[in-house]
């Protein structure tokens, strides 16, 4: 007998993915005719005619819950399969988490590597886009110095996915003596480390936004320096905007210091 859909809408959050994940599994509704949907504040979403749509609250005790229970009942590369999932911005990402946890409980550890399965295929395919583009952030950040006395270095990043914790901890364990601060606009938080170890990662207030917006201003003789270098170094007979672009995106371009005229 076809029943009608039912949508759990939950914050756009890890934490609230995962609270709507373990109402949908707590339900006993049919795992067939379950959706997730988080809801961000600046997207239009379409009803859907004859569904059922059930808000869900944020609770990150129901969160831990699901991640404690993926970890032990299926793998820990199920675990970080769904935490790397968890830092996209894809809109169906809680349908394909749902949908790769269930099927988990059924086949076990060896769901990752089921890749005939649709969901499966496409939490490796998001999870893959998430790590490659962290990669490249790690790659392309321009740290400057916004203060002298205690030297504070900042960068400033625009990804489309949330790699800022994944990018954090990759600087944590080269600057693990200074301060720095990485500022993710797209996502308006920014992670700040100390020279003593600790960092934190949170979302940002508008007076916190504007000011770091005026720290991102660059000027001083070292960024001029580099760019000095950067031209000074580059042949011009085999200059290949074409294929430059193809190995650096614009996207990344608009914080690189060497860059910040030709943006």
């Amino acid at each position: 007998m076809e029943k009608p859909v039912r949508i759990y809408q939950c914050e756009n959050s890890p934490d609230g993915i995962l609270s709507a994940v373990f109402e949908a599994g707590v339900s006993g509704y049919g795992h067939n005719y379950i959706k997730i949907q988080p809801l961000a504040t600046d997207y239009i979403y379409n009803i859907e005619l004859f569904s059922e749509y059930i808000k869900v609250e944020t609770s990150g005790k129901k969160a831990e819950n699901v991640l404690k229970t993926i970890e032990s009942r299926i793998s820990y590369e199920a675990y970080f399969f769904v935490m790397s999932v968890l830092l996209s911005e894809d809109e169906d990402r809680g349908n394909v988490i749902y949908q790769f946890v269930t099927y988990g409980f059924t086949i076990g550890p060896g769901v990752t590597k089921a890749l005939q399965l649709e969901c499966v295929a496409r939490i490796f395919e998001i999870k893959r886009r998430v790590h490659n583009e962290a990669h490249f952030y790690k790659e392309f950040i321009r740290f400057h110095e916004v203060k002298k006395d205690p030297p504070v270095l900042m960068a400033g990043i625009e990804p489309k996915n949330r790699i800022l914790t994944l990018v954090t901890a990759h600087f944590e364990d080269r600057f693990n003596a200074e301060y720095f601060i990485i500022y993710d606009k797209s996502h308006k938080e920014a992670s700040f480390h100390s020279a003593d170890g600790n960092c934190m990662i949170r979302i940002l207030t508008q007076e916190e936004e504007n000011r770091l917006d005026s720290l991102l201003d660059i000027d001083g003789k070292y960024p001029d320096l580099w760019k000095v270098f950067f031209e000074a170094i580059a042949v011009e007979e085999r200059k290949n905007y074409k294929l430059q672009r193809g190995n650096l995106a614009l996207h990344y371009r608009k914080y690189m210091t060497e860059f910040m005229e030709n943006n």
